[in-house]
């Protein structure tokens, strides 16, 4: 088919439109009207319908000629794979599972409990494949579970718990026991051993004690009895006899075994030098003087007016200069005088007038001397230049409230006026602290005095009375009036009810007249016209065929019409009740106990170590409290067994270990036992635990001046260093004391030595040497 166009000119002549396209003829061309699906210049193009990608869910798209088809990948389906196949149609979940759709496929869900899994929910679920069974335990599937059998020594559903041997206290004498796998270990007190602990170990067999001692066994120690010369735990301790020492007067001490000897200090002598040796056996002092003994030396007491080591030396007494203060001094003859400055007295001027010896001070003031006067420190309460003013305490004003002051020796007294107390009367008495309120008033305190505010129903100053209600007659028709608390109650005469008995009772409201009779009111009472074939006051009462007691043991007669019925007391049956019920039929009694038949019921004779009512409970022996002092008590088959804590033994843990037996404190101290030790109380000189350590006196260095300390059993003594003496060599030695300057020379002390300051035409160490030596007579001197 053609169209020819307008210009005369056929374009469409030599041109084919493919796929039965139609050419239309135009100016200069032509063009192709392609059928649909088709298209380009001579409809040679199949349109690719596919190009807009049309195919859903991963479909493949056909192109077509104006059209296209899906080739649907697997689970969807439709015209374009928009439709997602429902698998779960056919219901392929079995056994209650729960199917899931997806996409191509499905999911089950298998319901729980069931035990079953797979695909479809076909296949046994083994619950053993996790492996629950744990410690060796072998599993056992089941349907939807899965039991265990656990290997020696565990327990429980999957074997989880490793059965506790320690639960029977196996471990002895303090043990502590260890669980293990079926079986136990245990970690022994100390001093104990074996595998219950139940052996005592023997320290003694390794021979502790040394140098000949006697070993003695104790729990977890021993104890040593040394030989005489040793001392110390094992005895290896050589007693050094030297401690207490016995070498005096600074003799050196050398230990020996049992023993000591002693080198003597010069001047001494003997086994333990206390023999001081006489160096005036020679008669070193002259001119009458006499000697003193001394310490490897004498001294001399010179006869009156001689002086010198030897008292070899006439003495002028006024060169030492004897007259203090600023005293002047007058030589005499083996003598002399002091003229004392004002304000001083006595030989030589050296005491202070004392001003208070005439007891200036009164009422206990205290003196403090002065020079030519005197201070009074007056004592609390007391005033004035000697303390004779008694100062008044009550001028303050001090008694609050009316109180009346009264002024004592330092300090005062408030007598207070009614209703206040205290030091100084500020105290309100609280009279409402006895409790003067009665019958639950409240009490309001007042100054002196209190009032009450009474509960209801009471009246009075302490609210003790009980307001009578009774006394207005409030009861009527002969009703008794009883008194209550803010109330009373009636008790009505027969007939008549109501708070205060103004109503006659119906006594036929109740409905007293049974099984259809007529009730006729009265005053306090009624009476029934029954209907026939009933009787008594109340026609309650059929013909009774119970009152022959026809049930037995017991049973509850049930009267009927012409006959009767029985129910029997627990432990018996029959139509009479006169068949006991064999309660031990049902073998109640567990645990081997034996069971007596009772009246409905049974009693069990339970074998030993069970109790309870059926023989099943284990008798806890433990219930009580067998073990004593903090023990831990082990319930046993028909026993018990304590575990002490430290301190204690015993099958109940009652006895406290002594531990003092085994001797521990040494050196003659005092053990005082304790819970789980001991505490031990030295002899003088020892310290330590065990009172093994000789406290070292000398440690605080008491010995002073470079003296050297020798430490003893609780003591020390002190070698002094030349030119100081003393126990603790505290002091310096005079050296001035001998008087050893000659010719009226000045001693001048030093340490462990003197120097001598000369008169003019004397020298030499002592100022022995000199152009003129002077002897003094009593009424003059003269020139050799």
């Amino acid at each position: 088919m053609e169209l020819i166009g307008c210009d005369g000119i056929d374009h469409c002549i030599n041109v084919t439109c493919l796929n039965n396209g139609t050419c239309i003829d135009g100016l200069d061309d032509y063009s192709c009207a392609c059928v649909p699906g088709f298209t380009g210049k001579d409809c040679e193009i199949n349109i690719d319908e596919c190009e807009s990608g049309p195919c859903q869910n991963g479909g493949t798209c056909i192109d077509g000629v104006n059209g296209y088809s899906c080739t649907c990948a697997p689970g969807y389906t439709g015209l374009t794979c928009g439709t997602d196949i429902d698998e779960c149609l056919s219901g392929p979940c079995q056994n209650g599972g729960t199917c899931n759709d997806e996409i191509g496929s499905y999911s089950c869900t298998c319901a729980p409990g069931y035990g079953y899994n797979g695909l479809t929910c076909v296949i046994d679920t083994d619950e053993c494949l996790s492996g629950p069974c744990q410690n060796g335990g072998t599993c056992i599937d089941g349907i939807g579970s899965y039991s265990c059998t656990c290997a020696p020594g565990y327990t429980d559903l999957n074997c989880g718990t490793d059965t506790d041997e320690c639960l029977s206290g196996p471990c002895q004498n303090g043990g502590t026991c260890i669980d293990g796998v079926n079986g136990y270990s245990c970690t022994c007190a100390p001093g104990y051993t074996g595998l219950a602990c139940e052996t005592d170990i023997d320290e003694c067999l390794s021979g502790p004690c040394q140098n000949g001692g006697t070993c003695t066994d104790g729990v977890n120690g021993y104890s040593c009895t040394c030989a005489p010369g040793y001392n110390g735990q094992t005895c290896r301790t050589d007693i050094d006899e030297c401690l207490s020492g016995p070498c005096q007067n600074g003799g050196t001490c050398m230990d020996g075994v049992n023993a000591y000897s002693c080198t003597c200090a010069a001047g001494y002598t003997g086994q333990r030098c206390t023999i001081d040796i006489d160096e005036c056996l020679s008669g070193p002092c002259q001119n009458g003087g006499t000697c003193t003994n001394g310490i490897n030396g004498y001294s001399c007491t010179c006869a009156p007016g001689y002086t010198g080591l030897n008292c070899g030396t006439n003495t002028d007494e006024c060169l030492s200069g004897p007259c203090q203060n600023g005293g002047t001094c007058t030589d005499g003859v083996n003598g002399y005088t002091c003229t004392c400055a004002p304000g001083y007295t006595g030989l030589t001027c050296g005491i202070d007038t004392d001003e208070c010896l005439s007891g200036p001070c009164q009422n206990g003031g205290i003196c403090t001397d002065g020079v030519n006067g005197y201070i009074c420190t007056c004592a609390p309460g007391y005033t004035g230049q000697t303390c004779l003013t008694d100062t008044d305490e009550c001028l303050s004003g001090p008694c609050q409230n009316g109180g009346t002051c009264i002024d004592e020796i330092n300090g005062y007294s408030c007598t207070c006026a009614p209703g206040y107390t205290g030091q100084t009367c500020v105290i309100d008495i609280d009279e409402c602290l006895s409790g003067p309120c009665q019958n639950g008033g409240t009490c309001i305190d007042g100054v002196n005095g209190y009032s009450c505010t009474c509960a209801p129903g009471y009246t009075g100053q302490t609210c003790g009375t009980n307001i009578d209600e009774c006394l207005s007659g409030p009861c009527q028709n002969g009703g008794t009036c009883t008194d209550d608390i803010n109330g009373y109650s009636c008790t009505c005469a027969p007939g008549y009810t109501g708070l205060t008995c103004g109503s006659e009772t119906d006594e036929c409201l109740s409905g007293p007249c049974q099984n259809g009779a007529t009730c006729i009111d009265g005053i306090n009472g009624y009476s029934c016209t029954c209907a026939p074939g009933y009787t008594d006051m109340s026609c309650g009462t059929n013909t009774d065929e119970c009152l022959s007691g026809p049930c037995q043991n017991g049973g509850t007669c049930t009267d009927g019409v012409n006959g009767y019925s029985c129910t029997c007391v627990p432990g018996y049956t029959g139509l009479t009740c006169v068949i006991d019920i064999d309660e031990c039929l049902s073998g109640p009694c567990q645990n081997g106990g034996t069971c007596i038949d009772d009246i409905n019921g049974y009693t069990c004779t339970c074998a030993p170590g069970y109790t309870s009512l059926t023989c099943g409970s284990d008798t806890d022996e433990c219930v009580s409290g067998p073990c004593q002092n903090g023990g831990t008590c082990t319930d046993g088959d028909n026993g018990f067994t304590c575990t002490c804590t430290l301190g204690y033994s015993g099958l109940t843990c009652g006895t406290d270990i002594d531990e003092c037996l085994s001797g521990p404190c040494q050196n003659g101290g005092t053990c005082i036992d304790g819970i789980n030790g001991y505490t031990c109380t030295c002899a003088p000189g020892y310290i330590g635990e065990t009172c093994g350590i000789d406290t070292d006196e000398c440690l605080s260095g008491p010995c002073q001046n470079g003296g050297t300390c020798i430490d003893g059993v609780n003591g020390f003594t002190c070698t002094c260093a030349p030119g100081y003496t003393d126990s603790k060599c505290g002091i310096e030695t005079d050296e001035c004391l001998s008087l050893p300057c000659l010719n009226g020379g000045t001693c001048i002390d030093g340490i462990n030595g003197y120097t001598c300051r000369c008169l003019a035409g004397f020298n030499g160490t002592a100022c022995e040497n000199g152009k003129y030596r002077t002897r003094c007579y009593t009424l003059h001197c003269e020139s050799l």
